[in-house]
């Protein structure tokens, strides 16, 4: 059975589409509410410098090492998470589209960087348990709140 010039065309494009929409959702996911000029965007929107405020010196400087500690662990997530970065911008730039790689290599950056949150949501149980009690509310609060405080826009005193 042979198949038709115009069916072989049709199937490039939907499969040229489908790639499109795959690179357009990675790309709006990366900007979507992380504002295009940040480097990385706060997965959590936790804001650590915010929360730490609330802190004394002593805690500030044991939250300090909580993280130095854990930050070991995660850089060969970020590494791998960087290669296959990498690797997926080499795929999308070459000559000839490989589908099936770009479709592997994205399926394993999604699980690096599932692996990523998992690890971080980890740490900020581990972190609330470490935390005093009488600061933990305070902290999270702080950190949560961080990112709307940045974004309002100032309020006009000459209405009240």
């Amino acid at each position: 059975m042979r198949i038709s010039r115009n069916k072989i065309l049709s199937l490039a494009l939907i499969v040229s589409l489908a790639v499109n929409l795959v690179i357009g959702g990675f790309i709006i996911t990366q900007w979507v509410g992380h504002g295009g000029d940040r480097r990385h965007g706060d997965r959590m929107h936790f804001d650590r410098r915010a929360a730490v405020t609330v802190l004394s010196d002593q805690e500030k400087e044991l939250l300090d090492e909580f993280w130095k500690e854990r930050r070991q662990n995660l850089r060969p997530y970020f590494r791998e998470f960087r290669e296959n970065r990498q690797k997926l911008a080499e795929l999308f730039t070459a000559e000839t589209l490989d589908i099936p790689a770009i479709n592997e290599v994205y399926a394993d950056m999604i699980a690096k960087q599932m692996q990523i949150e998992t690890f971080l949501q980890t740490s900020m149980l581990e972190m609330a348990r470490a935390l005093p009690e009488s600061k933990r509310a305070a902290f999270f609060k702080e950190g949560f709140t961080a990112d709307r405080k940045k974004s309002k826009p100032p309020r006009d005193s000459s209405n009240d």
